[in-house]
Order: C-alpha cells, then sequence, then structure tokens
C-alpha cells in the first residue's frame, strides 16, 4: 500500500484504515489502522492521526518528492559545472520525476530505487548508474533537510568488463592516414592528432593554436566544447555550446608531440594564430556533432566501418602500449585520474601483438 488513503470494509462489518507509521530498523514501512463503523469515521480519523505520526508536520509528510528532486537541483547548481547541472537536470526530469511524480516523501521506501533502475532497463549501464547515484544523493538531502530517514536497497549492476571497444586495426588505421595526409585540411589534421595524442573529440574542437608550443613540442588541454541540454526555460533552443575546464583536474594536461606531428603543424600552421581555433585557423570552431559527421565521411570514403570518433582514443591507448610505452605515461597523457581506469578501458591489445609477445616465451 502506497497511499495516503486505504480504507476497507472488514468481514466483520467493521471499517478499518491504514496509514503509514514508521520505517523499522531495516527500511521496511510499517502500518498502524484505525477502525470504525462507516468508511467516512474512519476517513475522519485518518485525517486526525495521518500528520501527526512521529510527530512529523502535515507539511513535511505532504511534500512531493517531484519538489524535493528540484530542491536538491537548485542546492547543486552554484556548486558543479553547467554541463554537470545540465545533465543532472535531464535525467531528473526524463527518468526520476517520471516515476514518483505523484510521490510523497513518505512513499518512497526501500525498493523505489530498485524500481527506477528496473523501470529504465532500456538506458545503458552507465547512465543507470549514474541515474542512482543522483537518486541516492536526493534521498540523502532528504535525511539532511527534512529529517526523515529511506534505508535504500541497493540495485545489484551486472558486471560490464567484457564490454567491448572499438579500435582501429593496424591495416584500417594506416589507410585512415594515408587518406588524412593525401589532401591535408585542418580537420583531417585534427583528426590524424588525435591518432597520436588521444584527445577527446570535445577537447579538440577546443583547441587553439596558442595551446601548441612548437618550440618545446608541448600541446596544452585545458578546455573542452560540448552541447547540452539548454537549461534556460525562456530560450527558443533545446540544446546550447558551451565552453568550459575539462571534466577533471587530471583532464587538464600537457602532451608531448611526435617529431612527425610537430613537423606537420608547423606545414599548415595559419598566420595569425593568436585566436584561432586548431580546426579552422579563425576565431570560429567546429562543434563535436559537426567534426563527429567529418569523420563519418572520412571512414565512408576509406571503406572503413562506421565507429564514433571516440574510437581514435582506443587506437591510440592501444597503440601507444603495444609500442612499448609504459602504462603511466599512457594514463597521464589521457588524462586519467589511475592507471588501471586506463587499463580497463582503453587498452586492447591485438591478437598479432599477443602472439608476439607469447613467442617471447622459451622451452628449457
Amino acid at each position: 500500500m502506497r497511499t495516503q488513503r486505504n480504507i476497507y470494509k472488514r468481514k466483520d462489518g467493521r471499517w478499518e484504515g491504514r496509514y503509514f507509521k514508521e520505517y523499522d530498523s531495516k527500511g521496511k514501512i510499517k502500518y498502524g489502522s484505525v477502525y470504525a463503523k462507516t468508511y467516512n469515521e474512519v476517513k475522519i480519523k485518518l485525517n486526525g492521526i495521518v500528520p501527526n505520526i512521529l510527530n512529523i508536520s502535515e507539511n513535511k509528510i505532504n511534500i512531493d518528492f517531484k519538489s524535493v528532486c528540484y530542491e536538491w537541483l537548485k542546492n547543486k547548481k552554484n556548486t558543479i559545472k553547467q554541463s554537470s547541472y545540465a545533465k543532472y537536470r535531464f535525467e531528473i526530469e526524463k527518468y526520476i520525476i517520471p516515476k514518483f511524480r505523484k510521490c510523497k516523501l513518505y512513499e518512497i521506501d526501500k525498493n523505489s530505487l530498485c524500481d527506477l533502475i528496473t523501470s529504465n532497463q532500456q538506458l545503458s549501464q552507465k547512465t543507470l548508474k549514474h541515474i542512482s547515484v543522483i537518486f541516492k544523493s536526493i534521498v540523502e538531502y532528504v535525511k539532511q533537510k527534512y529529517d526523515f530517514n529511506i534505508q535504500l536497497k541497493e540495485y545489484q549492476f551486472i558486471s560490464t568488463s567484457d564490454k567491448k571497444y572499438n579500435v582501429l586495426s593496424l591495416p584500417e588505421q594506416e589507410k585512415l592516414e594515408k587518406y588524412l595526409l593525401k589532401q591535408t585540411d585542418l580537420p583531417k589534421l585534427g583528426v590524424y592528432l588525435c591518432l597520436y595524442t588521444g584527445l577527446r573529440i570535445g577537447e579538440l574542437c577546443a583547441l587553439k593554436w596558442s595551446d601548441i608550443d612548437l618550440e618545446n613540442e608541448i600541446l596544452t588541454v585545458n578546455k573542452t566544447i560540448q552541447r547540452i541540454q539548454n537549461t534556460d526555460n525562456n530560450s527558443n533552443t533545446k540544446t546550447e555550446i558551451i565552453i568550459e575546464v575539462p571534466k577533471s583536474d587530471t583532464s587538464i594536461r600537457e602532451i608531448p608531440l611526435p617529431k612527425h606531428i610537430i613537423n606537420l603543424l608547423k606545414k599548415y600552421k595559419p598566420i595569425n594564430t593568436n585566436s584561432s581555433y586548431f580546426l579552422t585557423g579563425n576565431i570560429n570552431y567546429i562543434e563535436p556533432r559537426t567534426l563527429q559527421n567529418k569523420f563519418k565521411k572520412y571512414l565512408e570514403n576509406t571503406g572503413i566501418e562506421n565507429i564514433n570518433f571516440h574510437a581514435l582514443r582506443h587506437t591510440f591507448a592501444t597503440r601507444a602500449i603495444e609500442s612499448g610505452m609504459d602504462v603511466k605515461s599512457v594514463s597521464e597523457i589521457l588524462g586519467h585520474s589511475t592507471v588501471k581506469m586506463t587499463l580497463e578501458k582503453y587498452v586492447h591489445i591485438s591478437m598479432d601483438q599477443k602472439r608476439k609477445q607469447i613467442n617471447k616465451l622459451k622451452p628449457f
């Protein structure tokens, strides 16, 4: 029973009304009951008792969970990046609020998180885990502000350690590189650069020529471009482009550039580069969605199966490890917080490399 009114007629002829009483130590709801000869008498009794249970005020117990979600969002807004706020708001409005739109605070119980996740199984596990984090944070906010403790049952996610990532094979990479260098322009040069630096697409789009020190052969990553949901209710557009610092502190980094990349950059560097974006050579940027479409055409022209731009990052990490680069260096170039993340997500050793390594084993 998850409604404030649960009144029914008993076999002995009396009417019984049940009401939420408290949560037990395991987070399970406990109910109380009132009895009367008629439905209306029970209803009157419930009206008198429900607002006073556990000394919780009538206003508190009747707070909509939806309104609490927006309270939580408002508190978060000034402490997180604009892109994070937009993501939180989207997931709350798209998945959490529709599930609990009519619920009061006391109707959120230990099974609510599991119910939320199982009702959105069409989403990726990464998204579901993020929604789970948001929901638990909102519940913690309820505890801190309203002194209302909800002990959630954790949802057991299936391990995704076997997830496969796209990586260009050596023949595919060779074919792509030859195409990019045959009739090179700045966008093609940007794609080529990603194969040797592991830049994210947003980092490449935000890159300026002033971020590249050709003399010291270093590229600095200090910003990213992305399209996010527009949180301005008065705006005529659903999305907007923002330029902000990268996703984490470790993503702000310096990357040493290979000699052959330096030679290419010197060749194609525009004359005036004070405020020029790398991909255009002027003050206008190319947004990630546009670059992704260009990349798709490059793949079509070379006969390579369509893959996401992020596969270039996976390819860089894999080739770097295969060439003998130590994992710590690869991790720092990618801007990861831990070496473990690099090994688990971005390194995909080819069968040829495995064969080469295993043949190093010699019999006695």
